[in-house]
């Protein structure tokens, strides 16, 4: 983001303040996850002959993706500020200030990052005839844990988690120490993240399928990845908020239709 249109380009934030945010954040994850045991879990957890065991797996893997998720969300806080990344709606309603010009910021990528997302997703469903739900049990989900869980969750422990981490690490290997990332770097990150992502889903899915058809293959990393590049940059340049509302209205625009 530039110093000319970023909300946050004269605003430091305060430890308290960025503690303050990690919180909300967090606590905007959770629901995502409660929506989980009914709908994802049972599918991700390893089938079991013992029915008793199945609620406390569910519990005990819940726990662990929350956990996870106040881990993803503290790098995110404690990294993403050293290279530009941030929750800019976020910082400036808990600093008191009006949110209005950050919303104005964040809103219009957002939107249109969730139109492109939702015509990319019903062209896969259009261009391979087999659902994406086949490989990837999100897409399955009815539409309120979709959202919360793929539109939010996901957004928290991929992006702001995982987009921060790589984008610090390649920029304390090869950028200026006294500069934030440049469009070379940041585009990089974007996509060695996007790569890492898109290949999360593929390795879940080939231990519960087993062998995968080349078009189902092709079908989701060229989902994961792409998506994973678009709400990479819209994350990197307008912030996580836009990154969130992209996510889940490419969900609501395509739910019933992938």
């Amino acid at each position: 983001m530039t110093q000319a249109t970023d909300p946050l380009a004269e605003y430091a934030p305060t430890p308290q303040q960025n503690r303050r945010v990690s919180m909300v954040l967090w606590l905007l994850g959770l629901p995502g996850l409660l929506s989980l045991p009914k709908s994802v879990l049972p599918q991700w957890l390893p089938h079991s002959h013992d029915s008793a065991q199945l609620p406390l797996a569910h519990w005990l893997t819940m726990g662990a993706l929350a956990l996870l998720l106040a881990v993803s969300v503290s790098v995110g806080q404690r990294l993403g500020s050293h290279v530009g990344l941030s929750a800019p709606l976020l910082h400036i309603g808990l600093s008191g200030r009006s949110p209005w010009r950050a919303i104005r910021f964040l809103s219009l990528p957002g939107i249109a990052g969730g139109v492109a997302g939702a015509a990319w997703l019903v062209t896969l469903a259009v261009l391979w005839p087999e659902s994406l739900s086949v490989v990837d049990p999100v897409y399955a989900m009815p539409l309120l844990p979709k959202l919360l869980y793929g539109g939010i969750t996901e957004e928290l422990l991929l992006r702001y988690g995982g987009l921060s981490l790589v984008m610090w690490l390649l920029w304390c290997l090869t950028g200026d120490p006294q500069r934030r990332p440049g469009w070379r770097l940041g585009w990089f990150a974007v996509i060695v993240t996007a790569l890492i992502v898109g290949s999360l889903p593929l390795l879940m899915s080939w231990s519960l399928l087993g062998a995968m058809t080349t078009g189902v293959l092709m079908q989701l990393l060229l989902c994961d990845i792409v998506y994973g590049v678009m709400a990479g940059f819209i994350f990197w340049r307008y912030g996580i908020e836009a990154a969130i509302l992209a996510h889940v209205i490419s969900y609501l625009l395509s739910h019933g239709l992938v």
